[in-house]
């Protein structure tokens, strides 16, 4: 069999919707939307290269929310005229907004140290810190943001306009550019289960112990085979309704799977699922594409999924690119998965550059689609764990990650209706365990502990329960 690239992206944000407030309190799907969401199938479109593109179901519905007209807070900032602003709302912009790490703006910069020294800002300057905020997100597609890019500063309120409805029009769109790559058979959709939880964890905290024997886990025990049932079921729904096909499919979030939990997605007719070689070397294998009793098990090559996350943004284009192909005639087929939103916003222009030499460097014969695969070996068993060393210890072990999974397990016993097991859902989502993590203790980011307990005080108030106190407390702690 010729070697061929198989390239899957995952595409996924938390929910961002406070539960307390109903208000959208973040603004990265919005902001991801401008740019990994759009630059890949724009990019995809210029070429016949073909790829896996991955949703998790909460990315879909938030895109949604969005195309349906709600706003989240940044956005609601971003857009009110300058002069309508009280310092405290604009002392919460200049704290708050942050750009890329690649965007740079020496205007921005400007206004940053004259509001840093104390200075009162005109309402022409915050008008500019506004519209170049807005314009960081995007990814330099259309001429109308490279143009307004490179007029850099004295923006008028006609170009905010201009840029808010380019916003509108592109996330309004989204969708359609991905219908048209699947419509040439160009590109696979698979899907994540709904707000992303580990799905190992939840029907049995002992496979973190299964995965890393010294791994310590809550005194509590985990029995949420109906929760993850759901989190499937919806997924699977979503992306049927959003992109009209049948979805074969599925990235378990963060590639975390068990053999316990294959068994369950079977029942959903997945025919495919993926995780990182971490989970064969202790039988000898690696990367590549296995048979797991009747399920294709793709395996990502850890350090060359890595590359394209994390080096070759340091590196021209060509010269990854050409890389690449050393890396595949010494693989063989490679199988190549990560993040589809995160990586582009540490490469030079966002990536436009990478993309356009990697997508036309490989055409369809030389790159695969997941249902096209064929295994190359059969296996019958594996390690549990995910796609970060192997392990579940970023999500549960640690003191923080423990409080939390108890907090929840807890609060679930306790509550029996659909509506209070709609916010315990959400609590499942692995990105508030990622935060409590002893991995991300220099990460001060209390967002996500907010968003956490107030699913859980929701869930509880929703069952006419008498809210547990310490619920009001952050579990997160500075180091």
């Amino acid at each position: 069999m010729q070697n061929k690239l198989f390239l899957w992206l995952h595409m996924h944000q938390p929910d961002y919707l406070d539960s307390l407030t109903n208000k959208i309190i973040l603004p990265w799907v919005r902001r991801h939307s401008l740019n990994g969401y759009y630059s890949v199938p724009s990019m995809l479109l210029k070429s016949e290269f073909k790829a896996n593109i991955n949703f998790s179901g909460i990315l879909i519905e938030q895109i949604k929310r969005y195309q349906n007209g709600e706003k989240d807070v940044y956005q609601v900032y971003e857009d009110t005229d300058p002069e309508s602003l009280n310092q405290s709302e604009i002392n919460f912009m200049f704290r708050r907004f942050r750009t890329p790490y690649s965007f740079k703006s020496k205007r921005l910069e400007y206004l940053r140290e004259k509001f840093s020294k104390g200075e009162k800002l005109t309402a022409s300057e915050i008008l500019d810190f506004q519209v170049i905020f807005k314009l960081s997100a995007f990814a330099p597609i259309d001429e109308e943001i490279i143009e307004m890019r490179n007029k850099s500063l004295h923006f008028t309120k006609q170009d905010k306009e201009v840029i808010i409805s380019l916003e509108k029009k592109i996330i309004d769109n989204l969708f359609v550019k991905y219908k048209e790559l699947i419509a040439r058979n160009q590109i696979e959709i698979t899907f994540t289960p709904y707000y992303h939880p580990i799905i190992p964890l939840l029907l049995d905290f002992n496979s973190a112990v299964k995965s890393k024997p010294d791994a310590k886990v809550p005194l509590v025990k985990s029995n949420l085979l109906e929760d993850a049932k759901a989190h499937i079921e919806r997924s699977l729904k979503i992306g049927k309704e959003t992109f009209d096909i049948e979805i074969k499919g599925m990235w378990p979030a963060e590639g975390s799977i068990s053999e316990e939990a294959v068994p369950l997605f079977k029942e959903s007719k997945v025919k495919w699922i993926g995780s990182d070689e971490a989970l064969v070397k202790s039988i000898g294998l690696g990367q590549g594409i296995y048979n797991y009793k009747n399920t294709i098990l793709f395996l990502r090559n850890h350090s060359v999924s890595d590359k394209i996350g994390f080096i070759y943004n340091k590196m021209k284009p060509t010269d990854a690119v050409l890389d690449l192909k050393h890396e595949l005639e010494k693989n063989g087929t490679l199988i190549l998965i990560l993040d589809g939103e995160n990586p582009w916003e540490y490469f030079e222009n966002y990536g436009i550059n990478f993309m356009e030499e990697l997508f036309k460097s490989f055409n369809e014969k030389e790159t695969l689609l997941g249902s096209e695969a064929i295994p190359l070996q059969e296996i019958d068993h594996f390690t549990p764990g995910s796609w970060i060393n192997g392990h579940f210890d970023t999500w549960i072990g640690d003191e923080e990650t423990n409080a939390a999974w108890t907090y929840l397990i807890e609060t679930r016993e306790s509550v029996k209706s659909d509506k209070a097991i709609e916010f315990i859902l959400k609590a499942e989502a692995s990105d508030h365990f990622w935060w409590y993590s002893d991995f991300h203790k220099k990460e001060i980011n209390f967002d996500f502990d907010f968003l956490f307990r107030g699913h859980l005080i929701r869930s509880l108030l929703e069952s006419n329960k008498e809210v547990n106190p310490y619920l009001y407390y952050p579990i997160k702690r500075f180091p």
